[in-house]
């Protein structure tokens, strides 16, 4: 549904005015944050200042379709960093994708059982929850093999948030860059003339409709990304996305994140938001093994990888590494090939924890 076929009555102005309120609460955060020396004001600002918001009860609220458009835009930006030279590296890419497949086994592997630890852990909510990506798909597939939602949606918000933070630490910590001054590799607004402005709608409405149709998880992004990459790597496009509407997505972005937290109580900050946390790191230990055996083997860039393998959300990952400028279109074509086999991979499994579930509870009833 396009904006202009919503009806717009009180409970739609009051959504409207929330989502303004949240943008100028992230507005500030980001403002605040760059008084820091730490990177990326415009997506950790904007996502602290919201998460603020809600511990002091301030009324937040994220728009969907404002969360999809910029979705499109980062989708678009890390097309641009596609070009011709891509194809020489065709075969240390390769490598380093194959190393995507055990990765994510690995890593469900060590989820599974840790989830099981604790009690009223059901074999389908442990399995959905110890997938390392694909948020709203393991919701709709925990809703279809009746999951505990609620306890999914914390895990995987939990476990996005705190990845975030680690990984730009880490980076900002570790890294020989200044990365509280880093610019996205956009133009500016006025840069950007006609042709390469519909090049952009076109490939941004294209890619997405394309990528919707034929089913691709993350088509705002993907889809986009794509088509913009193809002209780029074809090199019929040179255009780069506006660095204001960067700093918009991550702005969105940053508060989509934060929102995920409302209505959280304490109970479930001290049990499974503490348990996801425990998850978080654990899922970061093992992704810092495989980050280190592929940089061994194919010699890319440490933090183009550790990017490549983060567990995080693949809006999130792709969006630092645009923002901070570690090789976008190798991550983003990392998290696409993750997020596409633990899609497949959860549908194809889970019936033998469905199974095991019904076991269990047959056992407990006799």
């Amino acid at each position: 549904m396009w904006p202009w076929q919503i009806p717009f009555g009180p409970k739609e102005r009051r959504s409207a005015a929330l989502v303004a309120l949240t943008l100028g609460i992230g507005i500030c955060g980001a403002i605040a944050y760059a008084q820091t020396p730490l990177p990326l004001p415009w997506f950790l600002g904007a996502m602290l200042a919201s998460l603020v918001a809600l511990s002091v009860r301030v009324p937040i609220e994220a728009s969907g379709f404002l969360t999809l458009l910029m979705r499109i835009v980062l989708g678009l930006a890390i097309g641009s960093a596609f070009s011709p030279e891509m194809a020489d590296r065709a075969g240390e890419m390769a490598i380093s994708l194959l190393f995507v497949f055990p990765y994510v086994i690995f890593l469900t592997l060590i989820g599974y059982p840790y989830f099981r630890l604790f009690r009223n852990y059901d074999p389908v909510t442990s399995f959905l929850a110890a997938m390392p990506g694909g948020f709203q798909t393991m919701i709709a597939i925990g809703e279809e093999y009746s999951a505990d939602l609620r306890r999914l949606s914390i895990i995987h918000s939990t476990r996005i948030l705190v990845i975030v933070f680690l990984v730009t630490l880490w980076i900002q910590f570790t890294s020989d860059a200044d990365l509280s001054q880093a610019v996205p590799a956009s133009a500016r607004l006025d840069a950007i003339n006609l042709k390469e402005a519909l090049i952009l709608i076109f490939c941004g409405a294209g890619g997405y409709w394309a990528a919707k149709r034929i089913g691709i998880s993350g088509a705002a992004i993907f889809g986009p990304m794509m088509a913009n990459g193809a002209l780029h790597m074809l090199g019929l496009a040179e255009a780069r996305v506006p660095v204001v509407l960067v700093n918009a997505a991550q702005l969105v972005i940053g508060v989509h994140i934060g929102c995920q937290f409302a209505g959280i109580t304490m109970r479930e900050l001290f049990s499974t938001v503490t348990i996801a946390f425990g998850y978080a790191v654990i899922l970061m230990l093992g992704a810092a093994v495989f980050t280190v055996l592929v940089v061994w083997t194919t010699g890319i860039d440490l933090y183009a990888v550790a990017l490549a393998y983060a567990p995080g959300g693949q809006p999130e990952m792709n969006l630092i590494a645009l923002v901070l400028d570690f090789d976008p279109a190798y991550v983003a074509l990392h998290h696409l090939l993750r997020v596409m086999v633990i899609i497949f991979g959860a549908q194809l499994i889970i019936p033998l924890f469905v199974d095991r579930q019904e076991r269990e509870s047959g056992a407990r009833n006799s």
